[in-house]
């Protein structure tokens, strides 16, 4: 089994509104590092989780194009861009669980989330992302998500598969369309299931949120990964009093959808140091690992991630600007964020989809991978 060198990977996270920070990084990336480079930015792999799936189908279809359209659309985002919310859905007396049925699936859920269906189904170019794979200038695109029956993480796979998969997870071969992006965005409870080929799909952050691995087993060797999670610090200050509901529900949501990709990282750098020790000591030592045993070969990476913390911007802009939203979204989002911890809002920063919050985050977006610009040069 012989790998090309130089193929370079985009590894996108799930998050729900968090993912205006990628169209931030996305922007920069491809609107400024590309012709900086003299060159377009062109991926030959693309992985997506959740809102990482639909940001990664947008640039792997159109690249500059698809970044710049996503830094628009997450800058004007309104909450029913992405779903209907009316006021009597939220009647202390009804089911807030409400039995949805869609065109692709059906199951409880709070929200009906036609709208993203349809701009997703519809005004995402599909047609040209299936054509860049077939002429070869998309080597594949990776959909990750949740076999609900098993709890199993599928890939959804539009590409030639060249390494061993993960026993815990499977590559499945496709040609990917907007119902296995939906899928890997179906939020449970938020969002209802996805139904393909007789089979219920839900988000693919519950099992996978920063989709590294499959990247790895599609043959590259270079790998950009953005992520939606600030750092972890030991720094952060204890509650004087036991944390209400909300602050809870927010950091059981963090902790679920949001993988430790530092770890896979880590595992990476540590092969590679092995082998770049291996390749010192044995001239053919790379060569002969790739031709006789499994095929382990070094792996360039590169992470962009939050440099501040996301549930505070979130707590911070909805006091500011909550004024500005429509009734029932006011009313809804207010009971997410937790007044008890009124700093810190997770679970408002999954949910709010507003300008007065995505604005904010695409612009942190584009200033963070704009720190990072050596590192990225060095990548690209």
């Amino acid at each position: 089994m012989v790998y090309h060198r130089g193929v370079l990977a985009l590894v996108l996270s799930g998050g729900g509104a968090r993912g205006a920070y990628e169209a931030g990084v996305l922007r920069y990336v491809y609107d400024v590092l590309g012709p900086q480079l003299d060159r377009a930015v062109a991926p030959k792999v693309v992985c997506g989780t959740s809102i990482g799936a639909i940001n990664g189908a947008w640039v792997a279809a159109l690249g500059r194009e698809g970044a710049l359209n996503l830094s628009k659309a997450w800058q004007e985002m309104e909450a029913d861009h992405v779903y209907h919310l009316r006021a009597r859905d939220l009647l202390p007396w009804r089911d807030p669980f409400f039995f949805r049925r869609t065109s692709i699936g059906e199951g409880q859920a709070l929200f009906d989330p036609t709208p993203l269906y349809r701009r997703v189904q519809e005004d995402l170019p599909w047609h040209l992302l299936h054509e860049r794979i077939d002429r070869g200038a998309l080597r594949a695109m990776v959909v990750s998500t949740t076999d609900v029956m098993t709890g199993r993480c599928i890939h959804f796979m539009d590409g030639p598969i060249l390494g061993r998969q993960h026993p815990t997870e499977e590559l499945k071969p496709v040609r990917i369309r907007g119902e296995h992006c939906l899928a890997s965005a179906a939020i449970p409870l938020v969002f209802p299931p996805v139904s393909i080929e007789g089979r219920y799909y839900v988000d693919g952050s519950l099992r996978q949120n920063t989709p590294l691995r499959p990247s790895i087993l599609i043959g590259a060797d270079k790998v950009l990964v953005v992520g939606v999670k600030r750092p972890s610090t030991r720094e952060a200050v204890a509650p004087n009093e036991a944390p209400g509901p909300m602050f809870l529900a927010g950091k059981a949501f963090d902790a679920l959808l949001l993988d430790d990709i530092e770890d896979d990282l880590r595992q990476v750098h540590s092969v590679n140091r092995l082998l770049r020790w291996g390749q010192s000591a044995y001239p053919d030592f790379l060569e002969r690992m790739e031709r006789e045993h499994r095929p382990y070969r070094v792996i360039e990476t590169g992470y962009v991630r939050p440099s501040e913390d996301l549930g505070r911007i979130a707590a911070a802009c909805f006091e500011a600007y909550k004024a500005d939203l429509p009734f029932a979204t006011r009313l809804f989002l207010s009971a997410l964020h937790d007044r008890e911890a009124d700093d810190n809002s997770d679970l408002l920063s999954y949910l709010y989809f507003h300008k007065t919050f995505t604005h904010e985050l695409e612009a942190m977006g584009f200033a963070d991978a704009r720190r990072q610009e050596e590192a990225l040069v060095a990548l690209l």
